[in-house]
């Protein structure tokens, strides 16, 4: 091949690697593709400490707090099916608390009362919603979390007093707690941390977008955080470990297929750049 011709591949057309981009991205989402999963540490700590409470404390009851909104959707929303896909196959009881104006509604009826159905779940025996609490009273919240839950909490999203519930009956405080869960786009983690890393606490498990995980690998390494679900990425291990290879299993193996197309122009631009500067000397010779 002559200089010209290996050139090319450096130069191919950009609108051909993005066809083969939308090609890579959709084929998964589309159609079911098994792709070998390696769950990454931090995941997998978030799914033991869930089988953990299931064995050790499953009368305990899991705070689910959801602080994104549908446009997180994308990663957030398949974080938490397969989180409360989880507490549902292990039977635990859990409640909904919601930091943002929307969360609230989504996560209620568009991923809890579909998976209640699905594992015959009771509203008021097996979980419950606590509705929503305005971001300004959030250190309120939080810190009577830790003493005193129903004083706290006092009603539900549909403005029943709590303590009516049977999920409700004997929780108190926060060593009543099993689990505290938060799944989110922001910066909220260290509010949690501070109310809960005291001795007794329950563990703090945490889904954040795949761009605000980076910040939180220090509170792994120290222990403060039980695990950690990083974006879709940590969706789609959490499904690959229950089973279960819903959407999030199909947007982890899109994304593993475009890392593998971008290794793989990276290649074939470095054979071209070699190839080509080898010609050229061969030719001038």
């Amino acid at each position: 091949m002559n200089t010209n011709q290996w050139n090319r591949l450096q130069t191919i057309d950009r609108r051909v690697i993005y066809a083969i981009l939308l090609v890579v991205i959709l084929i998964p989402l589309f159609f079911p593709i098994t792709l070998p999963t390696f769950p990454s540490k931090q995941s997998r700590n978030f799914y033991d400490t869930i089988e953990k409470i299931a064995k050790d404390s499953p009368d305990k009851i899991v705070i689910v707090d959801g602080w994104w909104s549908p446009s997180t959707r994308g990663e957030n929303q398949w974080q938490a099916q397969a989180i409360i896909t989880h507490l549902m196959m292990r039977h635990l009881h859990f409640a909904i608390l919601s930091f943002d104006t929307q969360n609230n509604t989504v996560t209620q009826s568009q991923i809890v009362e579909p998976l209640a159905k699905k594992y015959g779940y009771v509203y008021g025996k097996d979980y419950v919603n606590w509705g929503f609490r305005p971001l300004a009273a959030f250190v309120p919240v939080a810190k009577g979390l830790v003493i005193d839950i129903p004083g706290t909490i006092k009603k539900d999203y549909k403005g029943t007093p709590i303590t009516q519930f049977p999920v409700m009956k004997g929780i108190k405080t926060r060593s009543d707690v099993g689990a505290l869960i938060e799944i989110t786009p922001s910066a909220s983690a260290e509010g949690w941390l501070g109310m809960f890393e005291k001795n007794n606490s329950p563990p703090f498990l945490f889904a954040p977008t795949a761009v605000m995980a980076p910040t939180y690998y220090p509170y792994l390494d120290t222990g403060q955080m039980a695990g950690m679900l990083t974006g879709i990425k940590g969706a789609g291990d959490y499904e690959g470990l229950l089973g279960t290879h819903s959407f999030g299993s199909r947007a982890a193996g899109a994304l593993s297929l475009v890392y593998a197309l971008i290794i793989a122009l990276i290649v074939l631009g470095n054979i071209g750049y070699y190839a080509t500067r080898a010609a050229s000397r061969k030719e001038d010779r």
